[in-house]
């Protein structure tokens, strides 16, 4: 099969697994089948029950594993991997979540995006539904300081049909972590991501640390196109988000009260339906978001130091 990474050859593609070997399989094999080379791909594994499998994936598929022992979430196995990356050598970073697919010819534009606009620190594809390909998910996000930042997805559900967008969307505030690819250089400029958050909004948290310098954008290349799977949004999902976002508030000056009144509300239904692992979720997330004595911002300063 011919290769078409002569010129991509600094690039890593990350892939997090957490008890999902079969999907991680699966995205690996799609690499590989679509002439990827092996040494540019990197499973990282969050100390999973499938670990051993992960382990002899790297064996037999000759590709580049990371065994943690400790799961300490999204942004600290992505971190793990992004360092060894680095110390191979690698200048330019895609992150994927195991569900997702993606094409070589998607992954060679971003990376030539990249090359030929040297403003852009992150891009990410237009992302759609793997069992309904004509459904988007995501154009790219936006937060809403003001509602406690409450997040949205530009074209969220819409059909593709049924949208006119430019082929390049600067109008965001994150790119979605599931499919994001980003240069070295940003690492510079605003370190690694926060492993304080451990799940949902640490892409979030990032690429608002990297909007703030004036010299980087970020983007989304609608013409390019990934596929993800629709989870079901558990009480584990929910308190992450809720205590995510009062945390996001205190970092960067959000709306806190909106959010905390909206959790209350959502508790408080939660308990009527006699859905108490859920209310407990929202409990929790308020009160840890509130009080944990967390020095956020000097987390952000240390993760630059790695």
């Amino acid at each position: 099969m011919e290769k078409h990474f002569n010129v991509m050859n600094d690039l890593a593609i990350i892939i997090l697994n957490y008890n999902s070997f079969n999907d991680t399989s699966r995205e690996v094999d799609s690499l590989l089948e679509q002439g990827f080379p092996e040494k540019s791909i990197y499973v990282v594994d969050n100390d999973s029950k499938d670990r051993a499998e992960i382990e002899q994936l790297g064996f037999s598929k000759n590709i580049h594993t990371v065994l943690s022992n400790y799961n300490g979430g999204y942004a600290y196995g992505n971190n793990l991997a992004i360092k060894k990356a680095l110390g191979d050598g690698k200048n330019y970073f895609l992150l994927l979540n195991p569900d997702i697919e993606i094409s070589v010819a998607v992954i060679k534009k971003l990376y030539s995006d990249l090359q030929e606009f040297p403003e852009l620190g992150m891009i990410g594809p237009r992302i759609c539904y793997r069992d309904e390909r004509n459904k988007i998910f995501s154009d790219g996000g936006l937060l809403f300081p003001e509602k406690g930042f409450m997040g949205d997805h530009i074209n969220y559900e819409k059909y593709k049909e049924n949208v006119n967008t430019s082929y390049y969307n600067y109008n965001i505030n994150y790119v979605d972590g599931s499919a994001l690819m980003f240069r070295k250089e940003i690492l510079n400029d605003v370190g690694f991501m926060n492993e304080a958050f451990f799940m949902y909004y640490e892409e979030s948290e990032w690429c608002l640390r990297l909007l703030a310098k004036t010299n980087w954008k970020i983007a989304v290349n609608t013409q390019q196109e990934a596929y993800n799977l629709f989870t079901q949004r558990s009480s584990f999902y929910q308190y992450y988000m809720t205590r995510n976002r009062i945390w996001l508030c205190r970092l960067y000056n959000g709306n806190t009260k909106y959010v905390t009144n909206e959790r209350w509300t959502l508790a408080r239904r939660a308990l009527k339906k006699g859905k108490f692992s859920m209310a407990k979720a929202y409990i929790k997330g308020i009160f840890d978001g509130i009080y944990t004595n967390l020095e956020l911002k000097m987390t952000d300063e240390k993760s630059k130091k790695h």
